[in-house]
């Protein structure tokens, strides 16, 4: 089979890369993708090559931001076309970071361009049975088209390694990300504050990214006066690696809402390679890949007060903290891996779709 891979975000991001590895170990295989620095000239150059190359392949595998990609594509193939959807557009747009108003004319238009997307996809990858559900109900689209296929990461990139620890007398708790009101970054700074008032020294925060909540965390931590706090710009994955090895425990998600409660984070499948524990709001996608005090940490609610709780306990339990790291590292290999998602993949889509086509087994190198 012939294999067309189509992206209009960037190419080399993880995600993509996993994908276009996958294909190119067992297809023939083209890319209709673009290197340019931003939607406005990546968008057109993708558009243009994909009408060309197209004709040629069997499928057409969609990746990440191409909500509208899909829609397009459809007006010129009948082809399969397999939709790597990973987040609703709608949904952070309207409810997470409320750039526009769900009954604006932009929300609007959002809802039914996702709409039109699911419905035209003959496969749509997502990463967790939550957003399964919630996609199928809100769009009433079948559930029976979304194939569930866990987050991968750069493995060449992030992976165990020895790193002696940058302070080795204090518990060290890393956030990584962009800020995004998704990870509730404030919420993290308030339970620094709320540790620091209640003498615990011994525990010390590293965040490392920008975004939009990064100049509120700033001016909170100065104006408690914040000592336990080293904020940091963002990194290369090889450096942000051994701050991963580095520290005792990562952060994950400190929010709520619809979008929260459907997604595993990169920065989870991160910690899980790298065997450090990691410590996030028990959500329900969460909970439905994880186990608490086993593999995971959780933590019931998003208050600050309940997070410098947990975080206290933690640091007063090593052992309790090393293990859940080692199960993490074992349930990566077992269940997070990117051969892992391959294979699921070669399962529940590219196998179908041999059989559709009527070309034959093959397997995913």
């Amino acid at each position: 089979m012939r294999a067309l891979f189509v992206c209009t975000d960037r190419p080399t991001i993880a995600r993509n890369r996993f994908h276009r590895a996958c294909l190119e170990s067992r297809f023939n295989y083209d890319a209709a993708v673009s290197q340019g620095r931003g939607y406005l000239t990546r968008i057109p150059a993708v558009l243009m090559k994909m009408l060309f190359k197209m004709w040629r392949a069997d499928f057409l595998f969609i990746g990440y931001m191409g909500h509208f990609v899909v829609p397009f594509a459809r007006l010129f193939t009948r082809k399969p076309i397999v939709f790597d959807f990973y987040l609703s557009l709608y949904d952070v747009l309207c409810n997470d970071r409320k750039i526009f108003q769900p009954d604006s004319p932009a929300g609007r238009f959002t809802y039914r361009l996702e709409r039109r997307a699911l419905e035209l996809a003959d496969f749509v990858v997502v990463d967790t049975e939550t957003m399964i559900r919630d996609l199928s109900r809100e769009y009433g689209v079948s559930a029976s088209k979304f194939v569930k296929v866990h987050l991968t990461i750069d493995e060449s990139q992030v992976f165990p390694k020895e790193v002696s620890p940058s302070d080795p007398d204090r518990f060290t708790v890393l956030y990584v990300g962009s800020y995004i009101p998704l990870h509730g970054t404030p919420v993290i700074v308030e339970a620094a504050r709320i540790l620091q008032e209640r003498g615990r020294d011994d525990i010390r925060f590293v965040m490392i990214g920008r975004g939009p909540d990064y100049d509120t965390c700033r001016e909170r931590a100065t104006r408690y006066g914040l000592r336990n706090i080293d904020f940091k710009g963002f990194m290369p994955l090889a450096e942000l690696n051994d701050y991963y090895n580095a520290c005792d425990i990562n952060l994950g998600l400190f929010n709520d809402g619809v979008r929260a409660n459907n997604v595993v984070l990169n920065k989870t499948n991160d910690s899980f390679r790298v065997g450090k524990p990691h410590l996030t709001l028990a959500t329900e996608a969460m909970r439905e890949a994880f186990r608490d005090n086993e593999d995971i940490f959780f933590v019931p609610d998003i208050r600050p007060e309940t997070l410098a709780s947990r975080l206290a306990e933690l640091a007063d339990n090593p052992e309790l903290v090393q293990q859940v790291g080692r199960n993490a590292l074992a349930a990566y290999g077992t269940k997070l891996s990117n051969d892992h998602a391959c294979a699921i993949l070669d399962e529940k889509v590219f196998s179908k779709l041999a059989h559709i086509l009527n070309k034959g087994p093959s397997t995913c190198n």
